[in-house]
């Protein structure tokens, strides 16, 4: 009997200028696994005329749900972080000789739609289309001495048969590693061994109306919820970030970079007011003692509760 295995899924994504509709995908992405698939909602009328089962199941709503896990890359993590934060790019040259140009996300403003993307996935029995896809969520686990590796979780609207971008075939250049990473909170400098960031768009689904049909309209977010936790061997400082942070209402500034080792590739993410809600420094046993510390961000006077700057060679902004 033959079967398929994983190797050589491919995942396609491209913005869509209108919500819905489908557009040929711009990005390849790394993923690891995914789990997009359709639920529907089937009922009947409830009559009390006597049959021994139900006589029939009327197909009453289409949604598609899921998240992806992937190894964060240069090329693709500019639509990533811009599909997930809703903020246009602002993007600039280095400087006049450099060939080098930042980009500059941050979340879309409390009345601003999200970006709608089209995924298309290639699971090699068929290739399906899922467009009118919103992210909910976006996580990212960055470890000492590992890739970046991050998940997205997609609210989207059906499934359709599709066809790849022949032209995204591979990557080339190398993908982002906390090999030489740094992170600052409170504008000191800790020696971390791993760092979670999550954002929750918190979305809301679109009621059904009269003319909506079977299929969801294009969800918005609520109150976003961007938090951060990270792990670092416990010591003296740890107390003391728990004197100033934890027992006191005080709120911290807290930046992480990391690098691709193609150079001039990197990504810097600043969350300048984190209130700290958790520091955990306990005794587990004889070995190495650890601590964890958790935080949310905060909107506070005119900053910006998370802002991502991309450093690559593309001259022009994402999402355009």
């Amino acid at each position: 009997m033959a079967f398929i295995t994983g190797i050589g899924t491919q995942v396609h994504m491209g913005k869509e200028s209108s919500f819905g509709l489908a557009v040929t995908p711009t990005d390849l992405i790394d993923i690891t696994s995914e789990s997009i698939k359709v639920s529907v909602e089937k009922g009947d009328e409830g009559s009390l005329l006597g049959s021994k089962t139900a006589t029939h199941r009327d197909l009453l709503s289409v949604t598609v749900v899921g998240s992806l896990s992937f190894i964060l890359r240069p090329e693709s993590a500019g639509l990533l972080f811009h599909a997930a934060l809703g903020g246009s790019d602002l993007c600039e040259q280095v400087d006049e000789l450099s060939e080098f140009y930042t980009h500059t996300f941050a979340l879309c403003d409390v009345n601003e739609s999200l970006p709608s993307l089209t995924v298309l996935i290639d699971r090699k029995a068929a290739v399906k289309r899922y467009p009118g896809c919103s992210i909910s969520s976006l996580s990212l686990e960055c470890a000492a001495g590992d890739y970046v590796k991050g998940s997205i979780d997609i609210k989207g609207t059906t499934e359709e048969s599709g066809s790849l971008n022949p032209s995204l075939s591979g990557f080339s250049l190398r993908s982002y590693r906390c090999s030489a990473a740094s992170f600052s909170l409170g504008g000191q400098s800790f020696d971390i061994t791993r760092a979670t960031l999550k954002v929750d768009n918190a979305l809301e689904s679109a009621p059904k109306t009269y003319s909506s049909g079977l299929y969801a309209g294009q969800p918005q977010h609520g109150k976003r919820d961007v938090t951060i936790s990270f792990e670092l061997p416990y010591s003296a400082e740890i107390e003391a970030l728990k004197s100033t942070y934890l027992t006191a209402e005080e709120s911290a500034a807290v930046s992480l970079s990391f690098s691709s080792p193609t150079p001039g590739h990197e990504i810097t993410i600043t969350l300048p007011s984190v209130s700290i809600g958790e520091v955990d420094a306990t005794v587990s046993g004889t070995g190495i003692l650890s601590s964890t510390v958790s935080g949310q961000a905060l909107s506070s006077g005119t900053d910006e509760p998370i802002t991502v700057v991309i450093t690559d060679l593309t001259s022009t902004a994402y999402g355009e």
